[in-house]
């Protein structure tokens, strides 16, 4: 965690740079830091790209506040529920791209989100996870991303989950204060909702943690994970969860995540995976639960994401 705090601090002192999205055939390639943003095309394949923008993880999008619509209200009273505290724009300048880059960057995820939306949505499904083979590949910047680019849709409710109980870190990049740690929940204590705070249109939920756990495989295997989803699942017809999950290697927790999920993306960074290591990686999960792959750190060329 140390290291983690160490390396936000050094964030704030080096220059903004712009970051994107570059998609072929078969990827949508995220490009490294001190690069333009680009973008060619979607492909209609389960394949996406983002760039990993710091040595941490990733990268940017547009700050709770501009979600203006009035939420609809849930069975479970989602109006009543906490405030969460963060800031955004801080994310933003220390893991997303510059302003004059933002159109760029918000492009490249609409696309991701589209993507990720209508393939949830033909399979009836909620409750979306993201990975990695192995730390450092960008999931968890790309989940908060992806679920801000969701939220973006006044219609859409979001819930960001860090279940990723040995290493969270969502709270970290969002800045986060003002809410009850996860852990306890899982640990035996009250309900679900106890645990959930709000952005201020309320179609954005979050449950986070700042308290690591060895428990992390045991929880989320537990019926306790079982009764949250069920839980967050309720409420507006559009409704998706978004899980920050514990990357495979290492570890048995995503493995035991498995069953619960509808829907999963893989992320992968480019020249730091094995190939072999990556092909086993992917033999262990079910072909027709991957909704997308992400690739992080690609070097190449850039494109603009805006069509005018």
């Amino acid at each position: 965690m140390r290291e983690f705090e160490q390396a936000l601090k050094r964030a704030r002192t080096t220059d903004k740079t712009p970051s994107g999205l570059h998609n072929d055939p078969n990827a949508q390639e995220l490009l490294e830091p001190h690069t333009t943003p680009k973008i060619e095309g979607v492909g209609t394949g389960a394949v996406d790209s983002l760039q990993d923008l710091k040595a941490h993880e990733d990268f940017s999008v547009s700050p709770l506040t501009s979600l203006t619509s009035e939420p609809e209200e849930t069975s479970f009273g989602q109006n009543e529920l906490p405030i969460l505290q963060t800031n955004i724009e801080y994310f933003q300048d220390n893991f997303g791209a510059s302003t004059s880059d933002a159109r760029n960057v918000n492009g490249a995820f609409r696309i991701l989100r589209t993507q990720v939306l209508n393939a949830m949505q033909d399979r009836g499904a909620r409750i979306l996870g993201i990975t990695s083979h192995a730390p450092g590949a960008g999931k968890t910047i790309t989940s908060i991303h992806l679920a801000l680019a969701c939220a973006r849709r006044a219609e859409q409710r979001v819930v960001l989950a860090d279940f990723d109980f040995r290493r969270p870190s969502v709270a970290q990049y969002l800045d986060a204060s003002g809410f009850r740690a996860s852990v306890g929940y899982f640990q035996g204590n009250g309900n679900i909702m106890d645990y959930v705070s709000t952005n201020e249109t309320g179609n954005l939920q979050f449950l986070l943690t700042d308290r690591s756990s060895d428990m992390s495989a045991e929880f989320i295997a537990s019926s306790r994970m079982d009764e949250a989803l069920d839980t967050l699942s309720r409420g507006m017809e559009d409704t998706i969860i978004i899980t920050d999950l514990p990357p495979l290697s290492g570890c048995d927790d995503t493995l035991a995540m498995l069953p619960k999920l509808d829907g999963l993306i893989l992320v992968v960074a480019a020249g730091e995976t094995n190939f072999k290591d990556l092909e086993r990686t992917v033999g262990m999960l079910p072909k027709d639960k991957i909704v997308a792959t992400v690739l992080n750190k690609m070097d190449g060329p850039a494109v603009q994401y805006d069509y005018y």
